[in-house]
């Protein structure tokens, strides 16, 4: 009889050590889960903005223009006239104009700090605030394979 009562207590005991198992694997599937949906939201969902600069890449191109001449030569390797010149006969002659995000002015300077500065594609993102695929399409596009739209 004693030893029934010892096999139902641990009978018992195993049953209940089951359960705190059971229970600790269900709240720590419980929290993976959360933390998962809070990676997911962090990652996906909440956007933060990352080309938000006070200075856009139109607002530094004006500055150039109304700065100091030397300071222009060093950022765009030409002279301000010679910028000004190259701009109207690229739209005059091959037609590339302001499009929806990029002016024309900007456009150009994009190019030629690129070839004047050798800058990486993540750095022309960083000095004129524009997503990749906005300078990858107008450096490429339009002056790598001469589509002028």
């Amino acid at each position: 009889m004693a030893r029934a009562i010892s096999n139902k207590r641990a009978a018992a005991s195993e049953t209940n050590a089951l359960h705190r198992r059971r229970e600790v694997a269900a709240a720590l599937v419980a929290v993976l889960g959360a933390r998962t949906a809070v990676e997911y939201a962090a990652t996906y969902l909440i956007k933060n903005p990352v080309y938000n600069s006070i200075l856009t890449g139109a607002a530094w191109i004006q500055e150039l223009l109304d700065g100091h001449a030397t300071r222009f030569y060093e950022a765009l390797g030409m002279a301000k006239p010679v910028f000004v010149q190259i701009c109207h006969e690229l739209q005059e002659y091959c037609g590339l104009h302001n499009s929806r995000y990029l002016g024309l002015a900007e456009k150009v300077a994009i190019f030629l700090r690129m070839c004047q500065t050798g800058d990486s594609h993540r750095e022309i993102r960083e000095r004129f605030q524009h997503a990749p695929g906005t300078i990858s399409m107008y450096v490429c596009v339009h002056f790598v394979d001469g589509d002028s739209t």
